[in-house]
């Protein structure tokens, strides 16, 4: 599952949870999970099915002393964990190892710039939980429809929230891109990018190029790529 080995933990879904109609939480509890150990936002863990498949996602909540693990997943219905999801019911079984995952540094920022599509929201919200209250930042996010601007974000002075309605005429992901190509960019900004993976290096290459962000500043992961399934990056 992992190149070098990462505890697994055996888990059981206890809740199934719709946020919207593109995204549903799956509440994972099990006898080790007090030890998965995240320690910052946007670490994932490699979630397993019985099946054999397995796919990495945010750990959206842990709750050590209950046991208990959030995660959100996408049902886009192209892959074997979205299908998954889609029919899962309490008490099936899963596997979750890890957790792994970098810390995005916002240390001195003076404003932070989300970005982020269904898949990669979670880990956003991790971020904007954890955020320095003192810091600005500016979320934009892709959606399928208007239905999926509908979750609840963290409550926090000096946010900027975007919701992006995908364009069918755009690939996925284009929509985002073309939002924060022309979104204004404050001194002092630390950007994290996260999606389809041509469209997070195309805004990547703008804010280092047009926008001269040291490299430090700009965060970015393709979570996901157009035409190719299992991307890893």
């Amino acid at each position: 599952m992992f190149r070098r080995p990462r505890p697994t933990h055996d888990a059981q879904v206890i809740a199934v949870t719709p946020l919207t109609p593109a995204l549903v939480r799956l509440t994972f509890h099990g006898p080790t999970l007090d030890a998965l150990g995240v320690e910052h936002p946007t670490q994932w863990v490699k979630l397993g099915v019985p099946e054999g498949h397995s796919r990495a996602y945010t750990v959206r909540h842990l709750r050590p002393a209950e046991r208990e693990v959030d995660i959100d997943v996408v049902l886009h219905g192209n892959g074997p964990l979205s299908r998954w999801a889609e029919v899962v019911r309490p008490g099936d079984a899963a596997v979750l190892a890890g957790p792994r995952g970098r810390r995005p540094s916002f240390e001195d920022a003076g404003h932070a710039l989300l970005g982020a599509d269904e898949s990669a929201l979670p880990a956003a919200l991790t971020i904007l939980e954890e955020l320095p209250a003192h810091i600005p930042a500016t979320l934009f996010v892709e959606v399928g429809d208007a239905t999926g601007a509908g979750l609840p974000l963290p409550a926090r002075d000096g946010l900027g929230v975007h919701w992006l309605t995908r364009d069918p005429a755009l690939p996925k992901g284009g929509t985002l891109a073309d939002a924060l190509l022309a979104a204004d960019v404050p001194s002092g900004t630390t950007a994290w990018l996260a999606g389809e993976a041509h469209s997070v290096a195309t805004v990547r290459r703008h804010l280092l190029t047009d926008w001269a962000l040291p490299r430090e500043r700009v965060h970015s992961k393709g979570y996901w790529k157009q035409g190719e399934a299992d991307h890893k990056e």
